[in-house]
């Protein structure tokens, strides 16, 4: 969490400044974009991940976290959705989106010195946003919904005496977040119907055992359970199929 304050500046560098005179119509009144219709988006971004990591034998579950584990990494994302401006400067919608990547930290075994590698390389969300119009071309927004997670096996080093192994993991879970879109108008440079928007999210996917194997059988030895959260921090470029950013005075 200590990424937030540095996001909020990132996020805040990018509002501009109060509607220029360009958005300014012959009335004297700011002209405001149509915000409702479908869009695509595309980009990347950085992620990282802590978990909770407990030690489970015998199907009796340890009352408190055994180690602290994390990991961070890139990752592309690409989506879609639908907006629909109401009101003169309320925008809601839904939308889904995917994030493929390498969020790669340490998973550890109920052994003091045998660990491995994990990465959570595939995140898909699904959910619904709700924001206000900064200027007509300025959306900041939150959003929230259902989120899954999905880690890599791993492993053991250095190797045990039996080789073991962690199985791959997947999990469900919920996100919040919240970000600024903007129109790309700002460079100067005419671009209907594209924006940016930059965007951060927290998920969390509860407590879940991670099945321990012998690698020599398949068969389970001890478990454990694994607690993650991630966090990532996104920058994507969106194009609005709503007759090309046409403006309503």
């Amino acid at each position: 969490m200590r990424l937030l304050p540095a996001t909020g500046i990132v996020i805040a560098s990018l509002l501009p400044p109060a509607a220029s005179a360009a958005d300014i119509n012959a009335g004297g009144q700011a002209s405001a974009r149509d915000w409702s219709g479908f869009y695509l988006s595309a980009g990347g971004g950085f992620g990282w991940w802590n978990a909770d990591q407990y030690t489970d034998f015998g199907g009796i579950p340890a009352p408190g976290p055994s180690v602290g584990t994390s990991g961070s990494g890139g990752f592309a994302t690409v989506g879609g959705g639908f907006d629909w401006q109401f009101a003169p400067s309320w925008v809601a919608g839904a939308f889904a989106d995917v994030q493929f990547g390498d969020i790669r930290g340490t998973i550890k075994a109920p052994f003091e010195h045998y660990s491995g590698t994990t990465s959570n390389r595939l995140n898909y969300a699904a959910g619904l946003r709700l924001g206000m119009l900064a200027t007509p071309d300025v959306l900041i927004y939150a959003d929230g919904g259902y989120s899954h997670a999905e880690f890599t096996g791993s492993g053991l080093d250095p190797t045990p005496l039996v080789p073991l192994s962690v199985a791959g993991q997947h999990y469900d879970g919920w996100f919040v977040g919240g970000g600024v879109e903007n129109t790309l108008d700002f460079t100067g440079i005419s671009s209907p119907g594209w924006s940016m928007k930059t965007e951060y999210r927290f998920a969390d996917y509860g407590r879940r055992g991670a099945g321990m194997y012998v690698a020599a059988t398949g068969a389970p030895d001890n478990a454990i359970a694994f607690k993650p959260t991630v966090q990532t921090l996104s920058f994507s470029l969106v194009y609005r199929f709503n007759e090309a950013g046409s403006t309503r005075f």
